[in-house]
Protein backbone atom coordinates (compact mmCIF):
# COMPACT_ATOMS: atom_id res chain seq x y z
CA UNK A 1 0.00 0.00 0.00
CA UNK A 2 2.72 2.54 1.23
CA UNK A 3 4.56 1.64 -2.70
CA UNK A 4 1.27 2.55 -4.42
CA UNK A 5 0.77 5.99 -2.63
CA UNK A 6 4.33 6.28 -3.18
CA UNK A 7 4.35 6.09 -6.92
CA UNK A 8 0.81 8.16 -6.79
CA UNK A 9 2.13 10.87 -5.14
CA UNK A 10 4.99 11.36 -8.00
CA UNK A 11 2.34 10.45 -10.84
CA UNK A 12 0.71 13.55 -9.79
CA UNK A 13 3.51 15.52 -9.45
CA UNK A 14 4.93 14.90 -12.77
CA UNK A 15 1.40 15.60 -13.97
CA UNK A 16 1.68 19.65 -12.16
CA UNK A 17 5.48 19.25 -13.63
CA UNK A 18 3.86 18.85 -17.46
CA UNK A 19 1.20 20.72 -17.01
CA UNK A 20 3.62 23.80 -16.08
CA UNK A 21 5.87 22.99 -18.65
CA UNK A 22 3.22 23.83 -21.37
CA UNK A 23 1.89 26.71 -19.58
CA UNK A 24 5.46 28.26 -20.06
CA UNK A 25 5.85 27.00 -23.62
CA UNK A 26 2.35 28.85 -24.35
CA UNK A 27 3.31 31.69 -22.79
CA UNK A 28 6.99 32.06 -24.58
CA UNK A 29 5.38 31.03 -27.87
CA UNK A 30 3.12 33.97 -26.96
CA UNK A 31 5.94 36.10 -26.19
CA UNK A 32 8.17 35.22 -29.72
CA UNK A 33 5.31 36.34 -31.58
CA UNK A 34 4.61 39.13 -30.03
CA UNK A 35 8.29 40.02 -30.83
CA UNK A 36 8.31 39.04 -33.82
CA UNK A 37 5.10 41.15 -34.55
CA UNK A 38 6.76 44.21 -33.11
CA UNK A 39 9.85 43.79 -35.36
CA UNK A 40 8.11 43.38 -38.45
CA UNK A 41 5.76 46.54 -37.45
CA UNK A 42 9.23 48.03 -36.63
CA UNK A 43 11.02 46.66 -40.15
CA UNK A 44 7.71 47.98 -42.53
CA UNK A 45 7.50 51.25 -40.82
CA UNK A 46 11.38 51.74 -41.14
CA UNK A 47 10.75 50.66 -44.34
CA UNK A 48 8.45 52.95 -45.33
CA UNK A 49 10.25 55.78 -44.06
CA UNK A 50 13.04 54.89 -46.17
CA UNK A 51 10.89 54.68 -49.11
CA UNK A 52 9.32 57.99 -48.47
CA UNK A 53 12.88 59.47 -48.03
CA UNK A 54 14.13 58.16 -51.12
CA UNK A 55 11.39 58.38 -53.20
CA UNK A 56 9.45 61.47 -52.38
CA UNK A 57 11.49 63.62 -49.67
CA UNK A 58 14.80 63.48 -51.53
CA UNK A 59 13.35 64.46 -54.90
CA UNK A 60 11.57 67.17 -53.75
CA UNK A 61 15.24 68.41 -51.58
CA UNK A 62 16.85 68.01 -55.00
CA UNK A 63 14.36 70.02 -57.01
CA UNK A 64 14.80 73.26 -54.97
CA UNK A 65 18.72 72.54 -54.39
CA UNK A 66 21.08 73.86 -57.18
CA UNK A 67 23.88 72.48 -54.83
CA UNK A 68 22.73 68.97 -55.25
CA UNK A 69 22.32 68.94 -58.91
CA UNK A 70 25.57 70.28 -59.20
CA UNK A 71 27.48 67.45 -57.18
CA UNK A 72 25.20 65.01 -59.40
CA UNK A 73 26.41 66.60 -63.13
CA UNK A 74 30.30 67.14 -61.55
CA UNK A 75 31.70 65.19 -59.82
CA UNK A 76 35.14 66.35 -58.10
CA UNK A 77 35.40 66.17 -54.18
CA UNK A 78 37.85 63.18 -54.11
CA UNK A 79 40.63 64.94 -56.76
CA UNK A 80 43.64 66.32 -55.76
CA UNK A 81 44.27 69.16 -55.44
CA UNK A 82 47.60 70.26 -54.88
CA UNK A 83 49.66 72.42 -57.36
CA UNK A 84 52.51 70.41 -56.46
CA UNK A 85 50.86 67.14 -57.21
CA UNK A 86 50.29 68.51 -61.01
CA UNK A 87 53.46 70.50 -61.68
CA UNK A 88 56.36 67.51 -60.65
CA UNK A 89 53.48 65.16 -62.12
CA UNK A 90 56.08 61.96 -63.59
CA UNK A 91 55.44 62.19 -67.18
CA UNK A 92 57.91 62.74 -69.95
CA UNK A 93 57.59 65.61 -71.99
CA UNK A 94 55.05 67.81 -70.62
CA UNK A 95 54.99 71.09 -69.06
CA UNK A 96 52.18 72.81 -66.38
CA UNK A 97 50.85 76.25 -67.29
CA UNK A 98 47.68 78.22 -65.50
CA UNK A 99 45.23 80.19 -68.06
CA UNK A 100 43.49 83.17 -67.01
CA UNK A 101 39.73 82.91 -67.90
CA UNK A 102 36.93 85.62 -66.91
CA UNK A 103 34.37 84.13 -65.07
CA UNK A 104 31.10 84.48 -67.01
CA UNK A 105 28.83 85.74 -63.85
CA UNK A 106 31.64 88.63 -62.46
CA UNK A 107 34.37 90.37 -63.42
CA UNK A 108 36.64 87.87 -61.11
CA UNK A 109 39.41 86.33 -63.26
CA UNK A 110 39.86 82.22 -62.27
CA UNK A 111 43.13 80.71 -62.92
CA UNK A 112 42.76 76.51 -64.99
CA UNK A 113 45.40 73.87 -64.62
CA UNK A 114 46.45 73.23 -67.92
CA UNK A 115 49.21 70.57 -69.29
CA UNK A 116 51.08 70.67 -73.09
CA UNK A 117 52.25 67.75 -73.31
CA UNK A 118 54.67 67.25 -76.16
CA UNK A 119 54.58 64.70 -79.26
CA UNK A 120 56.83 61.47 -78.57
CA UNK A 121 59.45 63.16 -80.86
CA UNK A 122 59.59 66.33 -79.48
CA UNK A 123 59.50 64.76 -75.93
CA UNK A 124 62.66 62.59 -76.54
CA UNK A 125 64.31 65.93 -77.49
CA UNK A 126 63.05 68.16 -74.02
CA UNK A 127 64.69 65.55 -72.59
CA UNK A 128 68.15 66.25 -73.74
CA UNK A 129 67.28 69.75 -73.19
CA UNK A 130 66.65 71.26 -70.08
CA UNK A 131 65.96 74.60 -72.17
CA UNK A 132 63.62 73.56 -74.39
CA UNK A 133 61.08 75.97 -75.68
CA UNK A 134 57.66 74.50 -75.42
CA UNK A 135 55.86 77.45 -76.69
CA UNK A 136 58.35 77.37 -79.87
CA UNK A 137 57.50 73.77 -80.29
CA UNK A 138 53.65 74.06 -80.33
CA UNK A 139 53.72 77.40 -82.30
CA UNK A 140 55.39 76.37 -84.80
CA UNK A 141 55.17 72.26 -85.53
CA UNK A 142 54.18 69.60 -87.90
CA UNK A 143 51.82 68.15 -85.32
CA UNK A 144 48.64 68.68 -85.55
CA UNK A 145 47.56 69.72 -81.64
CA UNK A 146 44.36 68.09 -79.62
CA UNK A 147 42.52 69.86 -77.22
CA UNK A 148 40.93 67.43 -74.70
CA UNK A 149 38.13 67.25 -72.38
CA UNK A 150 37.79 64.75 -69.19
CA UNK A 151 34.40 63.49 -67.78
CA UNK A 152 33.03 64.20 -64.35
CA UNK A 153 34.94 62.70 -61.55
CA UNK A 154 38.43 62.99 -63.47
CA UNK A 155 41.35 65.52 -63.53
CA UNK A 156 43.78 65.98 -66.28
CA UNK A 157 45.81 63.59 -64.69
CA UNK A 158 44.49 60.77 -64.77
CA UNK A 159 44.02 60.31 -68.50
CA UNK A 160 48.00 59.67 -68.63
CA UNK A 161 47.89 56.67 -69.98
CA UNK A 162 45.72 57.93 -73.02
CA UNK A 163 48.04 60.82 -73.54
CA UNK A 164 50.56 58.06 -74.51
CA UNK A 165 48.58 57.16 -77.16
CA UNK A 166 47.74 60.70 -77.98
CA UNK A 167 51.22 61.91 -78.04
CA UNK A 168 51.88 59.49 -81.39
CA UNK A 169 49.96 62.22 -83.57
CA UNK A 170 48.98 65.22 -81.42
CA UNK A 171 50.86 68.23 -79.33
CA UNK A 172 48.36 67.28 -76.42
CA UNK A 173 46.45 70.40 -74.51
CA UNK A 174 44.44 68.75 -71.57
CA UNK A 175 43.05 70.84 -68.76
CA UNK A 176 40.96 71.13 -65.39
CA UNK A 177 37.39 72.75 -65.04
CA UNK A 178 36.89 75.07 -62.62
CA UNK A 179 36.55 73.43 -59.42
CA UNK A 180 38.55 70.77 -60.39
CA UNK A 181 42.32 69.39 -59.58
CA UNK A 182 44.14 72.57 -58.63
CA UNK A 183 42.09 75.20 -60.84
CA UNK A 184 40.12 78.07 -59.02
CA UNK A 185 36.95 76.71 -57.45
CA UNK A 186 33.51 78.84 -59.04
CA UNK A 187 30.10 77.75 -60.16
CA UNK A 188 29.64 74.82 -61.77
CA UNK A 189 27.24 75.09 -64.27
CA UNK A 190 26.87 73.71 -68.08
CA UNK A 191 27.11 77.85 -69.42
CA UNK A 192 30.12 78.70 -67.17
CA UNK A 193 32.56 75.58 -68.08
CA UNK A 194 31.54 75.85 -71.62
CA UNK A 195 32.44 79.94 -71.33
CA UNK A 196 36.21 78.50 -69.71
CA UNK A 197 36.38 75.99 -72.51
CA UNK A 198 36.12 78.66 -75.49
CA UNK A 199 38.88 80.80 -73.60
CA UNK A 200 41.38 77.88 -73.11
CA UNK A 201 40.09 77.41 -76.99
CA UNK A 202 41.26 81.06 -77.79
CA UNK A 203 44.35 80.79 -75.66
CA UNK A 204 45.56 77.84 -77.23
CA UNK A 205 44.56 79.05 -80.94
CA UNK A 206 46.78 82.47 -80.61
CA UNK A 207 49.52 79.98 -79.81
CA UNK A 208 50.05 77.54 -82.72
CA UNK A 209 50.26 77.24 -86.47
CA UNK A 210 48.98 74.04 -86.42
CA UNK A 211 45.90 72.30 -86.97
CA UNK A 212 43.45 71.62 -83.95
CA UNK A 213 41.18 68.27 -83.13
CA UNK A 214 39.26 68.34 -80.37
CA UNK A 215 38.25 64.91 -78.11
CA UNK A 216 35.62 64.92 -75.02
CA UNK A 217 35.32 61.70 -73.61
CA UNK A 218 31.69 60.82 -71.61
CA UNK A 219 30.87 64.69 -70.19
CA UNK A 220 33.32 65.76 -71.79
CA UNK A 221 31.98 65.20 -75.25
CA UNK A 222 29.07 67.66 -74.62
CA UNK A 223 30.97 69.99 -73.33
CA UNK A 224 33.38 70.11 -76.32
CA UNK A 225 30.20 69.72 -79.03
CA UNK A 226 28.52 72.91 -76.77
CA UNK A 227 31.82 74.82 -77.34
CA UNK A 228 32.26 74.62 -80.62
CA UNK A 229 28.69 75.31 -82.06
CA UNK A 230 29.29 78.63 -80.61
CA UNK A 231 32.21 78.84 -82.33
CA UNK A 232 31.42 81.84 -85.09
CA UNK A 233 33.06 79.41 -87.99
CA UNK A 234 33.36 76.01 -86.32
CA UNK A 235 35.10 74.45 -89.71
CA UNK A 236 38.25 75.94 -88.23
CA UNK A 237 38.14 72.63 -86.27
CA UNK A 238 39.96 70.35 -87.91
CA UNK A 239 37.98 67.48 -86.10
CA UNK A 240 35.87 66.80 -83.07
CA UNK A 241 36.25 63.19 -81.85
CA UNK A 242 33.80 61.76 -79.10
CA UNK A 243 34.00 58.95 -76.84
CA UNK A 244 31.53 57.54 -75.35
CA UNK A 245 28.99 60.38 -75.52
CA UNK A 246 25.41 60.77 -74.91
CA UNK A 247 22.21 62.34 -76.60
CA UNK A 248 21.35 64.12 -74.03
CA UNK A 249 22.00 64.71 -70.01
CA UNK A 250 18.00 63.81 -69.58
CA UNK A 251 18.47 60.90 -71.97
CA UNK A 252 21.57 59.90 -69.89
CA UNK A 253 19.88 60.20 -66.43
CA UNK A 254 17.49 57.25 -67.21
CA UNK A 255 20.33 54.99 -67.68
CA UNK A 256 22.55 56.32 -64.58
CA UNK A 257 23.56 53.55 -62.67
CA UNK A 258 21.98 55.44 -59.51
CA UNK A 259 19.33 57.62 -60.94
CA UNK A 260 17.41 55.29 -62.79
CA UNK A 261 16.25 53.81 -60.21
CA UNK A 262 13.89 56.84 -59.66
CA UNK A 263 12.89 56.78 -63.10
CA UNK A 264 9.80 54.99 -62.73
CA UNK A 265 8.34 57.29 -60.30
CA UNK A 266 5.57 59.58 -61.65
CA UNK A 267 6.95 62.44 -60.27
CA UNK A 268 10.58 61.67 -61.70
CA UNK A 269 10.46 64.30 -64.84
CA UNK A 270 8.81 66.57 -62.61
CA UNK A 271 11.40 66.94 -59.47
CA UNK A 272 14.68 65.57 -61.19
CA UNK A 273 14.89 66.47 -65.26
CA UNK A 274 12.89 70.15 -65.28
CA UNK A 275 15.05 71.25 -62.13
CA UNK A 276 18.49 70.54 -64.06
CA UNK A 277 17.11 72.30 -67.71
CA UNK A 278 15.95 75.35 -65.53
CA UNK A 279 19.07 75.79 -64.04
CA UNK A 280 20.60 74.97 -66.95
CA UNK A 281 22.47 71.54 -66.60
CA UNK A 282 21.23 70.77 -70.09
CA UNK A 283 23.82 68.89 -71.85
CA UNK A 284 21.88 68.67 -75.29
CA UNK A 285 24.93 66.85 -77.69
CA UNK A 286 22.71 66.38 -80.25
CA UNK A 287 21.23 69.89 -80.29
CA UNK A 288 24.92 70.79 -80.81
CA UNK A 289 26.12 68.46 -83.45
CA UNK A 290 23.55 70.00 -85.82
CA UNK A 291 25.40 73.56 -85.25
CA UNK A 292 28.57 71.96 -86.07
CA UNK A 293 30.53 72.32 -89.12
CA UNK A 294 33.86 70.05 -88.95
CA UNK A 295 34.23 66.37 -89.41
CA UNK A 296 33.80 64.12 -86.58
CA UNK A 297 34.33 60.33 -85.35
CA UNK A 298 32.25 58.81 -83.06
CA UNK A 299 34.07 56.01 -80.46
CA UNK A 300 31.79 53.48 -78.40
CA UNK A 301 31.93 50.27 -76.51
CA UNK A 302 28.83 48.05 -76.98
CA UNK A 303 29.37 46.87 -73.33
CA UNK A 304 29.76 50.51 -71.82
CA UNK A 305 27.83 50.20 -68.32
CA UNK A 306 27.86 54.15 -68.26
CA UNK A 307 26.49 55.82 -71.91
CA UNK A 308 24.65 52.84 -73.93
CA UNK A 309 26.32 52.62 -77.26
CA UNK A 310 23.12 53.39 -79.35
CA UNK A 311 23.32 56.96 -78.28
CA UNK A 312 26.15 56.97 -80.09
CA UNK A 313 24.42 55.55 -83.33
CA UNK A 314 21.74 58.56 -82.70
CA UNK A 315 24.38 61.16 -82.80
CA UNK A 316 26.41 59.85 -85.72
CA UNK A 317 22.75 59.35 -87.50
CA UNK A 318 22.50 63.39 -86.88
CA UNK A 319 25.77 64.09 -87.56
CA UNK A 320 25.56 62.33 -91.51
CA UNK A 321 21.93 64.06 -91.82
CA UNK A 322 23.62 67.28 -91.95
CA UNK A 323 25.33 66.49 -94.93
CA UNK A 324 27.74 69.20 -95.30
CA UNK A 325 30.77 67.51 -96.99
CA UNK A 326 32.41 66.81 -93.77
CA UNK A 327 33.65 62.76 -92.79
CA UNK A 328 31.95 61.11 -90.17
CA UNK A 329 32.39 58.39 -88.66
CA UNK A 330 31.44 55.65 -86.24
CA UNK A 331 33.32 52.98 -84.26
CA UNK A 332 31.80 50.55 -82.31
CA UNK A 333 33.77 48.12 -80.06
CA UNK A 334 32.94 44.59 -79.55
CA UNK A 335 31.52 43.74 -76.25
CA UNK A 336 34.12 40.81 -75.51
CA UNK A 337 36.70 43.04 -75.95
CA UNK A 338 35.37 44.61 -72.27
CA UNK A 339 36.69 47.85 -72.93
CA UNK A 340 33.16 49.36 -71.17
CA UNK A 341 33.46 53.23 -70.68
CA UNK A 342 36.91 53.84 -69.87
CA UNK A 343 39.46 52.01 -71.85
CA UNK A 344 38.61 52.72 -75.57
CA UNK A 345 42.13 53.64 -75.51
CA UNK A 346 43.36 50.21 -74.62
CA UNK A 347 42.38 48.48 -77.93
CA UNK A 348 45.14 48.22 -80.44
CA UNK A 349 42.56 49.36 -83.43
CA UNK A 350 41.98 52.93 -81.93
CA UNK A 351 45.79 54.07 -82.78
CA UNK A 352 44.48 52.88 -86.38
CA UNK A 353 41.10 54.72 -85.90
CA UNK A 354 42.73 57.81 -85.09
CA UNK A 355 45.29 57.61 -88.30
CA UNK A 356 42.38 56.85 -90.55
CA UNK A 357 40.09 59.52 -89.43
CA UNK A 358 43.07 62.37 -89.62
CA UNK A 359 44.23 60.63 -92.84
CA UNK A 360 40.75 61.55 -94.32
CA UNK A 361 40.41 65.29 -92.70
CA UNK A 362 44.29 66.23 -93.40
CA UNK A 363 46.32 64.70 -96.02
CA UNK A 364 48.91 66.85 -95.82
CA UNK A 365 49.23 66.99 -92.13
CA UNK A 366 49.79 63.15 -92.00
CA UNK A 367 52.40 63.50 -94.47
CA UNK A 368 54.31 65.78 -91.78
CA UNK A 369 53.45 63.83 -89.05
CA UNK A 370 54.63 60.67 -90.71
CA UNK A 371 57.69 63.00 -92.02
CA UNK A 372 58.64 63.51 -88.49
CA UNK A 373 58.48 60.17 -87.30
CA UNK A 374 60.77 59.19 -89.74
CA UNK A 375 63.32 61.42 -88.80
Amino acid sequence: MSRNRYNDYYLVNDEDVEESIEVSLKQTRNMCKKAIIIVLIGVTALSLIAIILAFVVFPLIFMFSVSLQEKLVFTHSDLPSSRAYYEYFRFPGLKNHYVQVKDLNSDTNLSLGLWHILPFNLAVDASNNSNFDYDEALLNSNYSVLLYFHGTGEDRSQSSRKYQLFRNFFHVITFDYRGYGDSTPGDLFERNVVSDSLQVFNWLRNRTNSNIYVWGHSLGTSLASNMLSQLKNSSEIQGLILEAPFTSFADELYQHRYVKFFSWLPWFKATIIKPLERNGFIFNTSAYIEQINCSMMFLHAIDDDVVPYYMSKKLYDIAKERDKGNEVVLHLYDAKLKLKHNFIYQDPYTVFFIYDFMNRTSSEEMYLIEGSHQS
